[in-house]
């Protein structure tokens, strides 16, 4: 009988990391859902239907302290992990002279999930699976948003290295680049824009799957659905990659 399989997925909240835990749903899964949100991913959880094994934690990510408490408590009594997810972040605009949301947002997306990694590291099994959420802009920039670009820009050039690092432990490292993901962060971002130009949401909405050129947004499970094939047998040889899922935005970049 084949033992059971540890994932830990952060920002399990909500948007992709919801759609992972989903994902992952299944018997012979052990699933450790963090976000800061701790009362917003019980909720969800209370009210899901689960055959996976489920345990819900609630931490900051930027908080080293918070994690390294957290991840002591867990190494006293898990076996291993097998599949880490993190996809915990924020996407706070930011102006060049803006230096808070600059650090908070350093902090939580690149420094978070170095932090996850590398406290999780002792706890992977060899063999194992490293999932980074990147985003489009870890390849381009973007207006008001030099904190954000540069942070996921980091997680890429994160992924390739600790690539290299695991590679003796046969432990794959792996990023997912999304774009234009239908996800609550998304739509807060745009009803932002909306009311800055002066329009509905409804109608930037329309205006940004124009843009598109499959004229649609991609759903949060699409995402899961490549974070459930990196973590698969099949993808073994597949380590140190970036792998873009933006319904053409970026026109293959």
């Amino acid at each position: 009988m084949s033992r059971t399989r540890t994932v830990l997925i952060t920002g399990a909240a909500k948007g992709i990391g919801q759609a992972v835990a989903q994902a992952f749903n299944a018997p012979g899964q052990h699933l450790i859902l963090l976000d800061l949100d701790l009362a917003g991913l019980r909720d969800w959880v209370a009210d899901h239907p689960w055959q996976a094994g489920v345990e819900t934690h609630g931490c900051d990510v930027a908080d080293l302290g918070a994690l390294q408490a957290l991840f002591k408590q867990l190494s006293a009594r898990l076996g291993e992990v097998d599949v880490l997810v993190n996809s915990a972040g924020i996407c706070t605009e930011n102006e060049p002279e803006d230096l808070d949301n600059w650090h908070r947002v350093i902090a939580v997306n690149l420094h978070g999930t170095f932090h996850v990694t590398s406290l999780c590291l002792p706890l992977m099994a060899d063999g194992g699976r490293i999932i980074n959420m990147a985003s489009i802009l870890g390849r381009a920039g973007k207006v008001r948003n030099t904190a954000y670009c540069a942070s996921k820009h980091g997680i890429i050039g994160m992924t390739k290295a600790l690539a290299l690092d695991l590679a003796p432990r046969r432990i794959t490292v792996n990023a997912i680049l999304p774009a234009w993901i239908d996800t609550p962060m998304l739509r807060s971002e745009l009803a932002t824009q909306a009311q800055i130009a002066g329009i509905s949401e409804r109608d930037i909405l329309r205006n940004a799957k124009k843009k598109l050129p499959l004229r649609r947004f991609i759903e949060a499970d699409e995402v899961a659905g490549m974070v459930l094939y990196l973590a698969s047998p099949q993808a073994g040889g597949v380590t140190a990659q970036s792998l873009l899922i933006d319904g053409g935005a970026g026109l293959g970049m």
